[in-house]
């Protein structure tokens, strides 16, 4: 690999390495506005600008790379970059007053503000003062859509949100218009973000605060929000998210990019408004029984007996570890759920399988697809008591329907909810159960990856982990002091 040297320090990197990159990976942050790492790099912020050695000129490192060694000299420096040399310093000065020459001082009101990099580059490599007397430019905001809001007076013109709706998305809903003062971020006549699946994405990519959601916008400063890392539930892939959290309510899922993937800086609006799903505090949290004794005993009366359990793909490999044992055999584990979720970007959704932990819960022994063997064993008696983990939403109504035969037909059901359907009104026992976001738990994906997440809210008094609800009901003192 050539060898190249940052600030004097020395490093080997691959040939056709971005000088931007290469700097981040000696710990060196260039500044940068248009660059993102799964967009082409246009170098039209000029704020990256860089000293090379032998340049007669400063060089944008989100487009200057790395070329091979001489082939005469293996080991001899490829390139010499410096990164706070005072013409670097000058530049990038420049730059910040030019792009705050029209824009607003509206940070107290603005969605970005806290996790902007203008105001961020401003406060680090502005000059700190303005020269400009000037009345700025002013527009009125407009809405791209039912989603998402623009305000033009925050655009610097860094093309982010158009180059991903042309290359990533596709539509190419977003361009530019008129020239020079007056140029401007707008849709193509008769067009709007309504119908990009992925539109929300030009929120998280805008760096200033020009493209804000309607769903959050003027809602929750972000620095009132804890950020977790976790992962979204809507699709076999297991994107990893960010969800972030105030007050034991969710305000916004985000994507959590990883490096090297290009496909983990943008979530499909599915998933990232599926959070208001799980903001569900008010909900059943009360035991239901339908049989006379306690819970103790209905539960060891049930387990004397052949048990089959029927467990949802969408719970962790934990969870379906230990409702797995309370089969009475391994050949007593299904595994229900059968939703097909729509490719909308086939390059970043490549699977229809809506059930995310499909192949945890083989890999534990659950089967799915066979709910109708299943129906035929308790019907000849070989199977008595059901144990059944339900998630309504990742059922069709064929499945639903053929769940509610199992249980009618079955002596005794035990469910487990998060939220109580017309299904789990049949159980003998139903208990309710924390969502995703109020546990500890992993997945695997369709890829074979483990996928952790972690707990977001605390769930109402009475909902329990079902690794929790399992420890209670076969404890052996619990049953002991039930009997």
């Amino acid at each position: 690999m050539p060898k190249i040297a940052i600030n004097g320090k020395e490093i080997d990197v691959p040939v056709g390495t971005l000088v931007l990159d290469a700097c981040k990976n000696v710990g060196i942050d260039i500044p940068h506005y248009c660059y993102h790492p799964a967009l082409t790099p246009v170098a039209t912020c000029r704020m990256c600008m860089v000293e090379i050695k032998g340049m007669p000129k400063l060089a944008t490192s989100c487009t200057t790379t790395v070329g091979p060694a001489p082939k005469d000299q293996p080991d001899s420096l490829v390139m010499e970059i410096f990164t706070d040399s005072p013409q670097v310093a000058d530049a990038r000065a420049g730059v910040m007053e030019f792009l705050l020459m029209n824009h607003p001082l509206d940070c107290p009101i603005c969605d970005q503000a806290g996790e902007c990099k203008l105001q961020d580059y401003s406060y680090t490599y502005g000059s700190g003062d303005s020269r400009m007397h000037e009345a700025k430019r002013r527009y009125r905001y407009e809405d791209l859509g039912g989603k998402i809001v623009i305000d033009k007076n925050r655009c610097i013109h860094c093309t982010r949100c158009i180059r991903f709706t042309q290359e990533i998305s596709g539509g190419s809903e977003l361009t530019v218009a008129q020239r020079g003062a007056n140029l401007e971020v707008t849709t193509y006549s008769g067009k709007s973000l309504d119908s990009n699946p992925y539109a929300a994405n030009v929120v998280d990519i805008c760096p200033v605060g020009a493209l804000t959601s309607r769903d959050f916008r003027f809602k929750k400063r972000v620095w009132y929000l804890t950020a977790v890392p976790s992962i979204c539930r809507e699709s076999a892939l297991a994107a990893p998210v960010w969800i972030d959290h105030e007050g034991n309510q969710i305000h916004r899922m985000r994507p959590r990019p990883i490096d090297d993937r290009k496909e983990t800086h943008f979530i499909s609006d599915r998933e990232r408004y599926s959070y208001k799903h799980y903001n569900l505090q008010d909900r059943p949290s009360q035991i239901i029984k339908q049989q006379d004794g306690t819970i103790s005993e209905i539960f060891t009366q049930a387990m004397q007996a052949l048990t089959a359990v029927v467990a949802q793909g969408t719970i962790g490999c934990d969870a379906a570890q230990k409702v797995a044992e309370c089969a009475s055999s391994p050949s007593h584990l299904y595994g229900s759920g059968d939703l097909r979720l729509p490719i909308d970007l086939a390059h970043l959704q490549k699977e229809t399988d809506g059930i995310i932990n499909r192949k945890g819960l083989e890999q534990r022994g659950f089967r799915f697809g066979q709910l109708e063997s299943l129906k035929a064993q308790i019907a000849q008696g070989h199977i008595k008591t059901v144990i059944l983990v339900h998630d309504q939403s990742v059922s069709s109504e064929e499945e639903t329907a053929l769940l509610m035969q199992i249980l009618k037909t079955a002596t005794t059901s035990i469910v487990f909810e998060v939220l109580q359907s017309e299904l789990g009104k049949l159980a003998t026992l139903w208990l309710p159960m924390t969502s995703y976001v109020e546990e500890n738990d992993f997945v695997i994906n369709i890829n074979g990856e483990i996928c952790r997440y972690q707990k977001v809210l605390k769930a109402p008094d009475g909902c329990n982990t079902l690794v929790h609800w399992m420890q209670c009901l076969r404890s052996s003192s619990l049953v002991s002091t039930a009997s």
